[in-house]
């Protein structure tokens, strides 16, 4: 949580001081290689899950051979790929880079910046093989710190070399270096957690790769989906509108990831309960939790959405300083946020169908969300601009999991859904007259200041929960009070 509240704070001081000290247009450039070098983790193929998953096991069952035999064939692997990482960017640079850029100055600089930052992520593969040792002995709070660190320092390094006149470069090899650091970092503490680790060429087990690959497929088309539906908009907005355009779409971007993160560590936990569930076969406390958990993502989603409604459109004035367009961003802001949130909703429905092992499911319907949604931006991105890229990321994931996913699940599990969404639609209802009655009656369309947002905020957090509890039933505002522990779940559900 706190790796999370580090990274947030962090972003929201930069990107302003970002898009004023470069320009929007640089800052835009950054943006777009930035979306484009994250493509280049999909050549890890899903295997690192699988990998994770497999040297977890072996540990845990004392077997320190056949854990070695996949930490020596991943780091092989993973070898390869980083080499293919960084011949990717090569490419990239030289084949791709003149659509991000028209005048030869910034050609150079797009494919010089390419190159650093491949090469960063190429340096960072082989240490794949090693996430295993981590999960096995639960030290994932090192692992945080080190990114932490990493952010601050990061951070720190490019506000100093900015503000003196540096640009895009220095950036890129500042996070060259500190990634370098920080993966050194991390493979010398997995060594010393695995005191049976082993380098041998005899360990190499290619066959090993079929069991592995059979776990990573469908792990592979979720993320690939995953990856299109956070990037994609960004370049069909790069292509048609330009960078300049991207920067004030990305502010409203920003924003959305920064509640989701939240939203995520206040509930991504249902994994671990839905598997303890399933394998004590207490299937109605199992579709108990995953009531409560959807009726949890709702009432907190709707906290974030209210709070983007009254108070979004003053923050980004705010934060941004003029630097863009306020309303432009919150518009943008205000229909990312409903499609974000309606992934978040269903996310406990994602997590049963995961321990179910159904997840193909949602391998499918992400492939035709994004199918859906790049149909859309073609079509309607150069006559609506940016609010045209924001509706069509949205639009297909409002129906494929607030319609179309409940449906489906029904299929393997019989869940009350009649019952939450009549409870669903009450609470909507009474949201829907609450931001209406403080817009009226409150903000008057005026602009906010930093101090009043601040203190306004706690207030419409409570207002939002306290009209959110009308979606629990008493037995489930019962375990609630229980703080919602992991023993007191347990015991209780059902």
């Amino acid at each position: 949580m706190l790796q999370t509240l580090v990274g947030i704070v962090i972003g929201l001081l930069m990107m302003p001081f970002l898009i004023q000290t470069l320009g929007k247009e640089l800052y835009g450039l950054w943006i777009v290689i930035g979306s484009i070098v994250g493509t280049y983790y999909l050549l890890d193929l899903g295997f690192n899950q699988a990998v994770t998953r497999y040297v977890s096991k072996y540990i845990h069952q004392n077997n320190p051979d056949a854990a070695n035999r996949i930490i020596n064939t991943a780091l092989v692997i993973y070898s390869i790929l980083g080499v293919l990482v960084f011949l990717a960017s090569i490419v990239a640079a030289y084949f791709g880079a003149e659509s991000l850029m028209q005048n030869s100055e910034q050609l150079t600089l797009a494919q010089t910046i390419l190159v650093i930052v491949g090469f960063s992520i190429a340096l960072e593969f082989p240490a794949k093989a090693f996430p295993g040792i981590i999960s096995a002995y639960m030290r994932y709070d090192y692992i945080a710190k080190i990114r932490m660190l990493k952010s601050v320092v990061d951070a720190l390094c490019i506000y100093l070399l900015v503000s003196n006149g540096y640009g895009l470069i220095s950036m890129a090899l500042i996070t060259l270096v500190t990634g370098l650091i920080s993966t050194i970092l991390f493979i010398r503490f997995s060594l010393g957690l695995f005191k049976g680790m082993q380098f041998d060429q005899k360990l190499i087990d290619l066959s090993t790769i079929k069991e592995v690959f059979h776990f990573s497929k469908w792990v592979f088309i979720t993320d690939f989906s995953t990856m299109l539906r956070e990037k994609m908009d960004i370049w069909f907005v790069a292509f048609y509108l330009g960078n300049i355009a991207l920067t004030v779409y990305y502010v409203a971007i920003r924003l959305v990831e920064y509640a989701i993160q939240f939203l995520m560590q206040a509930t991504g936990i249902t994994g671990p309960i839905f598997t303890e569930l399933y394998a004590k076969n207490e299937n109605n406390k199992l579709k108990d939790a995953v009531m409560l958990f959807l009726k949890l993502d709702v009432a907190l989603g709707l906290v974030a959405f209210s709070g983007f409604c009254i108070l979004g459109s003053s923050f980004i004035e705010v934060w941004m300083k003029g630097a863009v367009p306020t309303n432009e961003s919150f518009l943008c802001l205000l229909i990312l946020i409903v499609g974000r949130l309606s992934i978040y909703f269903t996310s406990p429905i994602n997590s049963l169908l995961m321990t179910l092992k159904k997840h193909h499911v949602i391998s499918w319907l992400s492939i035709i969300e994004i199918i859906i949604s790049a149909l859309l931006c073609v079509l309607i991105i150069p006559v609506y601009g940016i609010y045209g890229a924001a509706v069509a990321m949205t639009v297909p994931l409002i129906v494929s999991r607030l319609i179309t996913l409940p449906f489906l699940v029904k299929r393997y599990v019989e869940l009350e859904l009649f019952e939450l969404l009549v409870r669903f639609s009450l609470v909507v209802v009474v949201h829907a007259v609450f931001l209406t009655f403080v817009y009226v009656e409150w903000i008057k369309g005026n602009s906010l200041d930093l101090a009043f947002i601040i203190l306004s905020a706690p207030v419409v957090i409570v207002c939002s929960l306290v009209i959110s509890f009308f979606l629990f039933n008493r037995q489930e505002i019962g375990l609630l009070k229980k703080k919602f522990t992991k023993n007191g779940f347990l015991n209780k559900v059902g």
